[in-house]
């Protein structure tokens, strides 16, 4: 018995970092009919979100990253936003 391989549609609801680590992992298992809904005009999820003074990261820098694409170079454990 053959298997059709099945190419579905996928919509994804927001860009942050699970709904871009959404897009690589459906990419990785050959889906490529993805739609990312955002409700801002860029990728950023918590990060673009909270701009308030003294914001920062609440989990340690070095979990904040995908397991196939480590960073041990993080400048400090829980990391400030530093962008407007």
């Amino acid at each position: 018995m053959s298997q059709v391989k099945r190419n579905p549609s996928v919509v994804i609801i927001g860009a942050g970092m699970t709904g871009m680590l959404m897009v690589i992992k459906l990419r990785i298992a050959g889906i490529t009919d993805i739609v990312v809904l955002e409700k801002k005009e860029s990728v950023g999820g918590t990060w673009r979100e909270n701009t308030y003074p003294g914001s920062a990261c609440d989990v340690p820098a070095h979990m904040y990253t995908y397991s196939f694409e480590p960073n041990p170079n993080w400048s400090r454990f829980f990391c400030p936003r530093t962008r407007n």
